[in-house]
């Protein structure tokens, strides 16, 4: 299993909450987000979770 440093998984959070609310997230933040999401289970919920409230947001007209 691998360790996140703090710093890392803060900057991490942050990308996974603004793609949860439908800000804007870069491709450089997307492609980073994945390959950690690949090796990382903890971040990989995550972003599961903020993409199921992405959608619900989505279909409830709210983005």
């Amino acid at each position: 299993m691998r360790l996140l440093t703090t710093g890392t998984r803060k900057k991490l959070e942050e990308i996974i909450r603004r793609l949860g609310s439908g800000s804007s997230v870069s491709l450089k933040e997307r492609i980073e987000l994945r390959k950690y999401s690949v090796h990382i289970p903890f971040i990989a919920g995550k972003l599961n979770q903020a993409l199921r409230k992405r959608v619900e947001l989505e279909q409830d007209g709210l983005t």
